[in-house]
């Protein structure tokens, strides 16, 4: 029976005014509020309707009901955490009941899916508006997204959120696909550049559409962008094989020269690869933790240490006393003991061909098998340091780079310096002194005398670092660091592990010792444990630059039997980001319900791609692989605005040819 009330235009309209609705706001019953309206008035209105037809089900009728069934009892049956009304569990029979009611009503009409993304024009222009205007809205990650810069330009103040609360990944696929539609209208068209010229709604809504995708930053959507075109390109006629390959080999150079031109976008640091390990040991094959009890067990041993009060507020989680009885792998106590080893850092000016800079820091027993203490620091950039001729410091100065007077408290024993211009070790004993290093008076370079400013101490274990208020040890400076590899290895004993900010090795003397004038450069610290490279871009700014720290990918150096020794940086809800994005949609889903159903799923996704992989359906193919590459760094699935045009296609794939 043909529904005659309603169509895939008046669906599309639907879907995309639940776009338009900030979330979290209204009734807040079993977490539907009035963005989840319409989509439920939609969703009881063809239930409905189907089951007043219920006397004429077909075929695909009943194997979607025997495969939704078996989801359910699998769902519930086989999960760690049971719970009857499981708000995860219940949006997943939704999104896949809804997308099958609305395909159903796409093939009884026989009209193409193409019009559901249609009205996503409004919501372009929409979010356009926010951007322009930088509209602010409650949530965090929601409308115009401040970066606290103060700026007013909008290309550098903040990011576009959009208005369904799913932040910039969720408005940025979004922004995607209306691009890639208004590009599938134009390459099918008899001729792509009259087209765009005559149809200027379509091509104003390119401009704002590709705008509002750049201010997301979202390096997803990007990718998925990227992946959709190639698509496009590979199945227009509107070109011949050669003109392919011509605009194939002009889009990869602009590409690279975009990446090139804006590195910190695309090249900065991402913990997609340490969480996705995290997620992948917590996989079984048949049971899962249960819809929603992702983060509760992924990240169990971080949240365990925080207070039981917060991890509720933020997270909605509670942990039974058997949870917190177990002994955790990070949870041993920090003793203030003594610490010796070595410690290294590792600058990457140039990592491979990429142009950004690494940072890395590891520690030693014997200075030749190295452990690294967390994972590779970048911003996406190359960091240009500041040249500077005069000495280099071990241990703080007394110019304000050791806040609060703060200093290493213990002995340093030797200074390795390694870099393409040459490799020089300084041993920092008595015999040394005023030849391979020297030890001055406080912000000067007169000389320390032992007879009138006090003796200096040496042990077999270096010589013994005082406040910079005392003295500080100054190495001669025989090369330059500036826009090159170098690697810092410093040998020392520790009375314990630095609780404050405290100067390992620096390159911030500004003493003129030729006819340079210096400025403040770099410094490698260590604070609470936690291993800091801190460097100056301007003088006013200082020393507001900076890598590593507290962070799920980051080391936290502790005393273990005297020696050094890294275990996984604490977590703090600062971090709260951190373990609610970047995740793989179907390695979440997986966690959660198990391999085995979530890889018939999959599979199940390809076959139907690849089965109707031809030029009739080439705008559905280009639109589920554009989703399909986003939800490899962003769980998609997941979010209630983009799971229902998610699931749409490969369900539309697979019930279209049958009966």
């Amino acid at each position: 029976m043909k529904s005659k009330t309603i169509n895939v235009r008046s669906i599309g309209l639907l879907f995309a005014t639940t776009l338009l609705i900030p979330p979290n706001y209204g009734l807040d019953i079993l977490g539907i509020n009035f963005e989840d309206l319409p989509s439920i008035v939609l969703f009881l209105y063809l239930l409905f309707k189907k089951i007043r037809n219920s006397n004429s089900a077909s075929k695909t009728d009943k194997l979607f009901l025997l495969f939704i069934i078996s989801f359910i009892l699998y769902s519930n049956i086989f999960a760690e955490n049971f719970e009857i009304f499981n708000q995860t569990n219940i949006r997943f029979y939704f999104y896949f009941i809804m997308t099958y009611l609305c395909v159903e009503v796409f093939n009884n009409n026989n009209e193409s899916l193409i019009k559901i993304f249609e009205p996503l024009s409004f919501v372009m222009i929409a979010n356009f508006i926010v951007v322009i205007f930088q509209i602010e809205l409650p949530g965090t990650i929601d409308g115009w997204i401040l970066n606290n810069s103060g700026s007013q330009n909008p290309l550098t103040s903040g990011r576009l959120g959009g208005f369904q609360g799913g932040g910039p990944n969720v408005i940025g696929i979004f922004c995607t696909l209306y691009i890639l539609l208004c590009i599938y209208k134009a390459t099918t068209s008899d001729n792509i550049l009259e087209y765009l010229i005559r149809n200027k709604l379509n091509s104003f809504l390119i401009i704002i559409s590709v705008f509002n995708l750049y201010i997301t930053f979202s390096r997803g959507s990007y990718l998925a962008l990227f992946v959709g075109l190639l698509i496009l390109l590979f199945y227009t006629k509107s070109f011949s094989k050669r003109h392919k390959v011509y605009i194939l080999i002009s889009v990869t150079l602009f590409a690279s020269i975009v990446i090139f031109l804006f590195p910190s976008i695309f090249l900065k640091q991402s913990n997609r690869s340490f969480l996705n390990n995290l997620a992948i040991n917590n996989i079984q094959l048949f049971e899962g933790t249960g819809g929603g009890n992702y983060i509760k067990e992924v990240y169990r041993e971080y949240l365990l240490g925080l207070d039981e009060d917060e991890i509720f507020e933020k997270f909605n989680i509670v942990y039974s006393d058997k949870d917190r009885s177990i002994i955790l792998p990070n949870s041993e106590e920090e003793v203030d003991e003594p610490a010796e080893g070595y410690l290294k850092l590792e600058f990457d000016y140039k990592d491979g061909l990429l142009p950004r800079s690494v940072i890395s820091f590891f520690h030693s027993k014997n200075g030749t098998e190295w452990i690294q203490s967390g994972s590779n620091h970048t911003n996406g950039s190359i960091i240009e340091l500041i040249d500077n001729d005069s000495f280099f410091e071990v241990g703080g100065w007394a110019d304000g780079q050791s806040p609060g007077g703060s200093y290493l408290d213990g002995y340093i024993k030797k200074v390795d310096i390694t870099s393409i211009n040459g490799y020089y070790s300084y041993e920092l004993n008595e015999e040394n002194r005023d030849e391979e290093y020297f030890i001055f008076l406080p912000t000067t370079d007169d000389y320390y005398d032992n007879r009138n400013d006090g003796k200096i101490v040496y042990t077999s274990d270096g010589v013994k670092l005082k406040r910079p208020r005392s003295y500080w040890i100054a190495i001669p400076n025989k090369v330059s660091l500036s826009q090159q590899d170098f690697e810092i290895v410093v040998q020392l004993k520790l009375n314990n592990i630095p609780k404050g900010n405290e100067t390992i090795f620096s390159q911030s003397s500004i003493i003129s010792t030729s006819k340079s004038t210096n400025n403040q450069s770099w410094k490698w610290s260590i604070v609470d444990g936690r291993m800091y490279f801190f460097w100056v871009e301007d003088i006013i700014s200082g020393y507001s630059n900076y890598l590593g720290g507290q962070s799920l990918r980051s080391g936290k150096l502790i005393t273990d039997n005297g020696q050094f020794r890294s275990i996984t940086s604490d977590f703090s809800l600062s971090q709260y980001d951190e373990i609610t994005t970047s995740h793989n949609g179907f390695l979440t889903m997986a966690v959660e319900y198990g391999l085995i159903p979530v890889a018939l799923i999959v599979i199940s996704i390809l076959y139907s791609i690849i089965k109707n992989a031809n030029y009739k359906n080439h705008f559905e193919i280009t639109i589920i692989l554009a989703l399909l590459t986003q939800n490899l760094t962003n769980d998609l699935i997941y979010s209630p605005d983009v799971a229902i045009y998610f699931w749409i296609i490969p369900i539309y794939f697979v019930t279209k040819d049958r009966d």
